[in-house]
């Protein structure tokens, strides 16, 4: 006796295909009532106002994003790669945190930090460099650290690992470099993923990640993701200010993880657009812990 295949029919085939939609719409129809709040609330926004963010769950799994793929001029959230790279060379015995640096005059630059009002032949150990880029985003710190580890092979790493928005260009306050256009950019997508790489301990062993993390709980600027949060919520974070662009990223740690990161273009005021991260960050906290 001949066996052949079976073939589902043509009518199986189109019933499991208007299935597999309806699954798909029901997926689609439940996601958007989880976030109507925060749908109504970024739609009522002034219409020059632009937010770029991206939510994810503690198993990564995607809850919101808007614009989530636009490059966008970093600031110093670029600081975050930084400090992870930093910590992989500690983990790879390349640098050892507790070595010091001696500050130069050609060390220094203005923005954000104190470092440079130090005196020339101050000398700092590389864990502090590391803790005041992300406390007060220390900029001077920062180019240290970059002219350390080599901005090159930073650069590099992101490209190996596919983040496809974030470029590290050029030192802090380097107006020269920015007049020639090269500028640091990154994107929701790719920071959301950072910090979930770093949460997940893609790159480090469980020491330096809890250090990194530490010193990112640690972030003295608050008026952001944390700036509406109930009293204790602790949060990993990472905020980057230019005239065009605020933005806030990290992991705020609820009943569980939320990873989420925001760009605010087209404000008015810093404050403006600081108000509508707090505002963002408290409607995703709310209708997670519910």
């Amino acid at each position: 006796m001949l066996k052949f295949p079976f073939y589902p029919s043509l009518f199986s085939l189109a019933h499991f295909g208007v299935l597999c939609i309806s699954l798909l719409l029901t997926s689609v129809t439940l996601s958007t009532a989880q976030h109507s709040k925060l749908k109504q609330f970024l739609k009522a926004l002034p219409e020059e106002i632009e937010v770029s963010l991206q939510v994810n769950k503690e198993d990564e799994s995607l809850l919101y994003a808007q614009n989530e793929n636009k490059q966008i001029p970093s600031a110093s959230i670029i600081k975050v790669p930084i400090l992870i790279f930093l910590f992989m060379e500690v983990d790879k015995g390349s640098l050892d945190l507790d070595e010091k640096v001696v500050l130069e005059e050609k060390d220094k630059v203005g923005g954000a930090g104190m470092l440079r009002e130090n005196p020339d032949g101050s000398s700092f150990t590389w864990r502090y460099l590391a803790t005041e880029m992300i406390r007060i985003s220390d900029n001077t710190a920062t180019n240290m650290l970059i002219n350390r580890l080599g901005r090159t092979r930073i650069q590099t790493w992101l490209e190996e690992e596919g983040f496809k928005h974030t470029i590290l260009d050029r030192l802090m306050m380097d107006f020269e470099a920015i007049a020639e256009g090269r500028q640091n950019f990154t994107s929701p997508n790719d920071t959301n993923r950072l910090f979930m790489g770093l949460y997940n301990g893609q790159w480090l062993t469980e020491n330096s990640k809890v250090e990194a993390l530490f010193m990112l709980k640690n972030c003295a600027d608050n008026t952001c993701i944390p700036g509406q949060l109930p009293p204790g919520v602790e949060i990993a974070h990472k905020t980057g200010t230019l005239d065009y662009v605020r933005g806030d990223a990290g992991i705020v740690f609820g009943t569980s993880p939320i990873f989420l990161s925001v760009f605010v273009e087209g404000f008015k005021e810093l404050t403006e657009a600081e108000s509508i991260i707090a505002e963002i960050s408290r409607i995703v906290f709310e209708e997670l812990e519910e």
